[in-house]
């Protein structure tokens, strides 16, 4: 299991999440008890060990999983209600992007 410098992570990841924390993107939590929850001891190995448990993860260079997902509402008209990744192998590039609108 590796070993994960939580604090290290924390300070690179500040800057947004203090821009987060003021624009109320946190859900109610603060940078501090961020700070606080990853300044526990043993919270750089239960963070390692999840992200090895993570059932999807992947490393740089393997190939994506398959899946498929529902459009959002209005967006899949006359696509279909879903989408699999594994249908456009060999078409045009699919662009999957991450974020929390929370």
């Amino acid at each position: 299991m590796a070993r994960l410098d939580l604090k290290a992570m924390m300070e690179a990841m500040r800057p947004q999440l203090e821009k987060d924390e003021a624009e109320g993107r946190l859900a109610g939590l603060t940078v501090a008890d961020l700070a606080d929850a990853t300044s526990h001891p043993l919270a750089g190995d239960v963070v390692a060990e999840l992200m090895e448990r993570e059932a999807g993860s992947v490393q740089e260079g393997d190939p994506a999983p398959d899946f498929t997902l529902a459009w959002l509402p209005g967006s899949g008209e006359g696509r279909g209600e879903t989408l699999t990744l594994s249908n456009h192998f060999g078409k045009r590039p699919v662009a999957l992007v991450f974020g929390s609108y929370t």
